[in-house]
């Protein structure tokens, strides 16, 4: 199984936070519903507030997620109306796991 991880930093401009942010809550229970969707969570930036940040796990390629699930008809009114509630451009960090994997939670270690 192929599993995608990667973070993106979306800038939102001061007056259009609350836009964003509720046009991201909307976008991620759309997707939650994808047969490749693993889990994300949202978070906002400590060190700009003005800034969501999003977790996302997938378990396929890169290529196929840019190629089918971002252009998916529930993100095309989410895209059309990003540009003008950024104050600077959307940024996606691709994330690849250390060899062996690692996962860690409260009590639990997972070494594969």
């Amino acid at each position: 199984m192929s599993r995608l991880t990667f973070i993106v930093h979306l800038p939102a401009k001061a007056e259009r936070y609350e836009q964003l942010e509720a046009a991201v809550r909307h976008v991620l229970q759309d997707m939650s519903h994808e047969p490749d969707f693993l889990h994300c969570t949202l978070h906002r930036s400590q060190n700009d507030s003005n800034t969501l940040i999003v977790y996302e796990s997938w378990s396929c390629t890169r290529e196929y997620f840019l190629q089918h699930h971002l252009l998916r008809h529930y993100r095309s009114e989410f895209e059309r109306e990003l540009p003008e509630r950024l104050a600077a451009p959307r940024r996606i960090e691709f994330l690849d796991d250390v060899d062996p994997p690692l996962q860690i939670s409260a009590g639990n270690i997972h070494e594969t």
